[in-house]
């Protein structure tokens, strides 16, 4: 499955490899890839695919829960397909609270205690996965497992993840994207330096 879903997101656009001509991204660090999964919402039949994905990944998982929540924004869609196909309650959780209205950083009714799996579009350095964790506890919920488009397979994520408490499921990852980008040896090796350490590395 990883393959075909990595097929899937190259071919639309959502996941883009330029070695040559790196990205630019929010935190001010550039990077050779790019991942756009809100492309995803206007290809009906790729992303009906994804939410088949995600639904087998969850199953596969058995792990047991009361509700989904989405992960604001690119998250919440996919959640609310994947709540919909399951017939059960979601949520979602804000990058940080609101600050007006009654301030909420989690959107929808829940109650203490009740076990949530994470619907996330990309799991890179983990801190909005750890943002949503912990404002999840902080209001008594209790979350179990992320499940996630791309995993950037990061070293942090993983250090991070015992702390956290919960398993991390994708359907696709970092090294699948590369093997099936049809990517010449030295844009590999361009990719594979940017992934040991993106924050040391700059454009060659």
């Amino acid at each position: 499955m990883k393959e075909r879903m990595a097929k899937i997101l190259l071919s639309t656009n959502c996941v883009q490899v330029s070695p040559q001509e790196p990205f630019s991204y929010a935190s001010g660090l550039k990077g050779p890839i790019y991942c756009d999964n809100r492309k995803l919402l206007s290809h009906v039949l790729e992303r009906k695919q994804v939410v088949e994905g995600l639904l087998k990944l969850i199953e596969a998982s058995e792990v047991k829960f009361d509700s989904v929540c989405g992960l604001a924004t690119a998250g919440i869609p996919h959640a609310a397909w994947v709540a919909d196909k399951l017939d059960i309650s979601m949520i979602y959780v804000r990058g940080k609270a609101k600050e007006h209205g009654k301030k909420n950083q989690i959107e929808g009714e829940y109650k203490q205690g009740e076990k949530v799996i994470l619907i996330e579009d990309l799991v890179n350095q983990g801190s909005s996965l750890k943002g949503a964790v912990e404002a999840l506890k902080s209001e008594g919920l209790d979350p179990i497992a992320c499940f996630c488009i791309v995993n950037y397979e990061m070293k942090v994520v993983e250090e991070i993840l015992p702390s956290l408490g919960i398993s991390l499921h994708s359907l696709t990852d970092f090294s699948t994207i590369i093997n099936v980008a049809n990517l010449d040896d030295k844009e590999l090796k361009i990719l594979k330096n940017w992934h040991n350490n993106p924050k040391a590395w700059t454009p060659s």
